[in-house]
């Protein structure tokens, strides 16, 4: 529920502003997909996109045409903000100097803003080593009137075996495709498909064709009749 959950934020206004920073750049733009299917201006901003794209989402975001820039760790810390109300990390991150490093964006020149942390269950442990690190237990709170146990078909992660599956799926022809595993219809003269194994031997038997010595047989003489036999005698 963390897309929901951000977006709800930003609806209500509880946040004007913010860089949102997730862990892939994945989770980035299928976030950054959601939040303006929601109505939401966002930029993302990671190690996929180009260097004109960074320029232009950062610029874009500085001059307030968009309220949400979402960007990972591998590119954050060439993004100078001053002026930034909300920092906020969507994914917990499991690097406690990380996370000091992220809310630490909210103080540019001497600057106060908040930063919020959206924790699912299975990151508390993380939490807690943050907690070790900074020396201070960081208040848990949770948003009036959102149901935080409702269920979402929104996914930011794809697992790689679901992935691999995909891909063999869309490489694999259809049982009625009347083209067949490859190659044009079938039928009207058209080539039979060939295996891997079958095209191999087509091709050492064409070599042995190449290489094997013609047979013997009865030599003609120039007016195409056959020659005298040369023997000893």
């Amino acid at each position: 529920m963390k897309s929901a959950l951000l977006a709800e934020l930003v609806k209500r206004d509880i946040v004007a502003d913010a860089i949102v920073f997730t862990r892939t750049k994945h989770r980035a733009n299928r976030l950054a997909d959601y939040l303006e299917r929601q109505g939401i201006s966002v930029a993302k901003i990671h190690g996929n996109r180009s260097q004109s794209q960074r320029t232009a989402a950062l610029q874009g975001f500085k001059a307030g045409k968009t309220r949400i820039l979402v960007a990972t760790d591998i590119v954050a810390r060439g993004i100078d903000i001053e002026e930034l109300g909300h920092v906020i990390n969507f994914d917990v991150p499991q690097d406690p100097d990380a996370y000091i490093h992220r809310v630490g964006r909210t103080a540019r020149a001497e600057m106060t803003g908040d930063a919020f942390t959206l924790v699912s269950p299975d990151e508390e442990q993380d939490l807690r080593a943050i907690e070790r690190a900074i020396g201070k237990a960081l208040p848990r709170v949770t948003l009036p009137g959102f149901d935080y146990a409702k269920k979402t078909e929104e996914r930011l992660e794809i697992p790689v075996r679901e992935r691999l599956a995909a891909a063999r799926a869309a490489r694999r022809p259809r049982r009625d495709d009347p083209r067949g595993p490859s190659g044009p219809p079938a039928g009207r003269g058209a080539p039979a498909h060939r295996t891997g194994g079958q095209r191999k031997e087509e091709r050492f038997r064409s070599i042995l064709d190449r290489h094997a010595p013609a047979a013997p047989g009865p030599r003609s003489g120039p007016s195409g009749r056959p020659g005298p036999r040369r023997g000893r005698g």
